[in-house]
């Protein structure tokens, strides 16, 4: 028995465009981290505030940050419309993806690390905002 996209559950659909939103994500960081860094040699190595010493961020770990905050997103999304508060859901995490640009933007290190860093945190909140919204 097969079926149709129009004979899926709700929550079935709801889940599978919120793990779409977050393929996406990764798949956006990926293609913007590989045109910076081996295409435009963008060396991502920055001081984060009371760090001691200069981190490279890599492929890897903005892959695993993605999908952890994605992930945490959609718990918390789905905490709360449980409980009927969905819609406060979008205002949080504008505000946190609004927030999180603090960490590269007042990082010591090249403008062009700094830069590409705050594009990344943009691109994951305007590709798992709007998906996981769509999905509520």
């Amino acid at each position: 028995m097969t079926t149709s996209a129009a004979q899926q559950t709700p929550t079935g659909s709801k889940a599978l465009t919120r793990a779409g939103g977050i393929a996406a994500a990764a798949i956006a960081v990926s293609l913007i981290w590989t045109l910076a860094v081996p295409v435009l040699g963008i060396d991502l190595t920055v001081t984060s505030i009371g760090a001691a010493a200069p981190q490279t961020v890599d492929l890897v770990t903005i892959l695993i940050a993605t999908v952890a905050v994605s992930l945490v997103g959609w718990g918390l999304l789905a905490l709360l419309e449980r409980r009927g508060k969905g819609r406060v859901w979008t205002f949080i995490a504008a505000g946190v993806m609004v927030l999180s640009l603090a960490s590269p933007l007042l990082a010591a290190g090249p403008v062009d690390a700094r830069v590409t860093l705050a594009l990344l945190h943009i691109v994951v909140g305007a590709v798992v905002i709007p998906a996981f919204r769509r999905g509520a």
